[in-house]
Order: structure tokens, then C-alpha cells, then sequence
């Protein structure tokens, strides 16, 4: 019975019990929404990171820092047996030495980074050096990142100087020929990256089965000679600048969360207010105090109950249709976001229940917390209209 009451009560009020439902609808639909797309970023981001450049972890030469550029050439190691032995579709062979660029007679400092041209692990555009020789020629080929060809103004076809140091300090050079101009996700392996075949880049420095790590599908264990760096140290700065985001994610949700409570406290209150002569009657009839704060505070509490199915009715056909279409992230191919691509939602269940209990649990105490007065109401000054002032 208190329900029926509660529901024509609710209706009775037309168009602002609706805006009410229709606003919390469309703040849980955009909370679902933020997170979704907060986790669609991220597991793209992980995702491009570990296919591209970390896979399941590094073996790396001891000492080893990719900031420090004037210390690669000591840190270099040959192949242990136990990282050999592994097929082409679980490791990846890297050697990474310091390099510099000549292009329209400026200086570019680089980093060459050769690559095991047989591998599999890492999903890279490396196509047209597989093509070329396992022998160096008079023109070493090179391929670039979209990035690098921007900054360093070289397009595929470009003949540039290329220098470095080989294992014994001696300094050399021979032209470098741009084979191709790829586009690549990860501004990691993109910006001052100069990418060559290892066995070229081998050759030319005299360090005969070399690598500064190799990348792996599995952790191995303790491997002699190597530090093993796990997918977490490697994309660290990432794990941090994504943790951040999704602290702010969970301010607006706090706002969003919030401007849903305010309207229905607001509702709440003027309810009581105007309707005193009614709470005084229900009184006088013989409803108890605290009957009458359940029955208005069932009356609030529909906006949120109702809230959900609209957001069901409405978010579910925007979802399947945002899956279609994505969402463009073009405009941060200037940041160092490994995601150019377009992202899509990744909707995690109990998200999507913890916030709507939430929000409907904070709909109900909002809904609560301006009634529970009633309790002391006079029921002849409630009659009156004047037991609320």
C-alpha cells in the first residue's frame, strides 16, 4: 500500500519527478561512460606498449639506462644459450647504440637500434629490411618512425651520413639510405629512433652476437649476466600518468554523483514544505511519524530506482552505436601516449553495478535526510502549514 501512495505521489508531481529521473539517468550513463573509455584507453595504451616494445619483459644488460645515452656502448652483452634456444616467436633480440645523424648538414644525435630481423614477438613495420642483404653494403638501410622523418625533414629515398663509434672507440661513417617512412604507435621506438637490421648494426660496430636485451613472451627466471625487467618497471611512467588519470576520473564522478543528489535534496525539500497540510492529515488519520518519512522518502528514492531503467533504455543503443564508430585520438599523436589509433569502450561489469548502487544508495539517503524531520512534526501545526517555516 505505502508503495502504490509513494508512486501516484511521485507521478502527481508531472515534469519535475522526471527531469529528476531523466538527469540521474544521464549522469550514471556518463560516469559508466568515463570509466569505460578511461579503461579502453589504457588497455589500448598497454596493449600497443607491450606488442610493440616491452612484450613480456626484458633481459637486459646489467647497468643498462635508456636515458643515459653515453653509457649504451658499455652495456652491451652476448646472447646467453638459455635466450638463444628460444623460437623467433618468443624473444626478440635488441642492440641499441648511440648514432649521429647528418641531414641537410645539421647534427642529429640518434639512437640505433638494431633489430633481430627473424622475430616474431613484435608486432613492427620492419618489412622492407627483411628484404634488404644480411651483408653491408656501401649504403646501410634504415628505416624511420613518421616522427623522426617530420624532425630530422627526410623522406623515403634520402641518402644521410651516419656516424657512431664501434666496440674498440674508433669513430665511422657510411651513407644511410631511408628505405621507408612507417608510422608507429609508440613514440618510444618513433622519435630519434634510427632503426636498422641487427646484424648490420652488428657488422659495422664489431660486436659479433650482441644485444643490449632481449625481449621475451615469458619470464625464463634468472637468466646469468642478465637483469630481468618486469612489464611493470618498463611502463612504469605510463602505470603512473594512467593511475593520475584515473584519480581524476573518480572527481568527476564525485560531481556528477553530486549534481544528482542536489537535485533530488532539492526536490525533497520543497516536497515537505508545500505539502504539510498533507503530512498533518496523514498524521491525524493515525499514520505514525515514522510511516510518513518512509513514505516520502520512497516517493524521492523512485527517481533513483526509475533513473536506472532510463539509463538502461537510453545508454545501451549509445554504447553498441559509440563500439561502431570509436572515439578519434589523432590529436594526441603529439604527446607521448602510445595510442594514435582509434579507442573503444571497455565495459567492466562491476563497475557498472558499483556505481549504480552507488548512485541510487546516495539517491535514497539524499532522499532520507530532508523528511526525517517529519518525525517531529505536530500534527494539528502540520495541519495548519505551519510546522515548517
Amino acid at each position: 500500500m505505502i508503495f502504490q501512495m509513494a508512486f501516484k505521489n511521485f507521478i502527481r508531481q508531472g515534469t519535475r519527478a522526471w527531469l529528476n529521473v531523466l538527469v540521474t539517468a544521464l549522469i550514471l550513463i556518463a560516469v559508466v561512460f568515463a570509466l569505460s573509455l578511461l579503461n579502453g584507453f589504457q588497455a589500448q595504451a598497454l596493449r600497443n606498449m607491450a606488442s610493440t616494445d616491452v612484450a613480456g619483459g626484458h633481459y637486459r644488460a646489467p647497468g643498462f639506462d635508456l636515458l643515459t645515452p653515453t653509457e649504451w656502448e658499455d652495456h652491451t652483452l652476448p646472447v646467453p644459450d638459455t635466450l638463444a634456444r628460444l623460437p623467433e616467436s618468443e624473444k626478440a633480440e635488441v642492440l641499441i647504440l648511440q648514432g649521429q645523424l647528418f641531414p641537410n648538414r645539421r647534427l642529429f644525435p640518434v639512437q640505433l637500434r638494431g633489430m633481430d630481423m627473424d622475430q616474431t614477438l613484435l608486432e613492427l613495420p620492419l618489412e622492407p629490411l627483411r628484404r634488404e642483404s644480411s651483408k653491408v653494403e656501401d649504403v646501410i638501410p634504415v628505416i624511420l618512425g613518421n616522427k623522426m622523418a617530420e624532425k630530422s625533414h627526410l623522406t623515403v629515398g634520402d641518402t644521410v651520413v651516419l656516424k657512431w663509434r664501434d666496440r674498440h672507440g674508433a669513430v665511422d661513417a657510411r651513407d644511410a639510405r631511408v628505405v621507408d617512412v612507417v608510422p608507429l604507435i609508440n613514440p618510444r621506438i618513433d622519435e630519434g629512433v634510427v632503426w636498422m637490421r641487427l646484424d648490420h648494426l652488428r657488422q659495422i660496430t664489431d660486436r659479433p652476437n650482441e644485444v643490449t636485451w632481449v625481449a621475451v613472451k615469458e619470464p625464463l627466471g634468472a637468466v646469468p649476466g642478465f637483469e630481468f625487467e618486469t612489464v611493470d618497471m618498463l611502463m612504469e611512467d605510463l602505470l603512473t600518468l594512467l593511475k593520475h588519470d584515473r584519480r581524476n576520473t573518480r572527481i568527476l564522478w564525485v560531481i556528477l554523483i553530486s549534481l544528482a543528489a542536489i537535485s533530488v535534496f532539492n526536490t525533497q525539500i520543497l516536497n515537505v514544505f508545500k505539502r504539510q497540510k498533507e503530512i498533518g492529515t496523514l498524521m491525524a488519520l493515525g499514520m505514525p511519524p515514522a510511516r510518513v518519512v518512509r513514505l516520502f522518502t520512497l516517493e524521492g528514492s523512485l527517481a533513483g530506482v526509475l533513473a536506472v531503467g532510463v539509463a538502461a533504455a537510453l545508454g545501451i543503443p549509445f554504447f553498441i552505436w559509440f563500439q561502431g564508430v570509436g572515439f578519434d585520438v589523432s590529436h594526441l599523436s603529439e604527446t607521448g601516449f602510445p595510442v594514435r589509433e582509434k579507442i573503444f569502450l571497455d565495459i567492466r561489469p562491476w563497475e557498472v553495478v558499483i556505481s549504480t548502487l552507488v548512485t541510487v544508495g546516495i539517491v535514497i539517503a539524499v532522499a532520507w535526510a530532508p523528511v526525517k524531520k517529519i518525525v517531529r512534526l505536530d500534527a494539528t501545526e502540520a495541519l495548519r502549514g505551519r510546522a515548517i517555516t
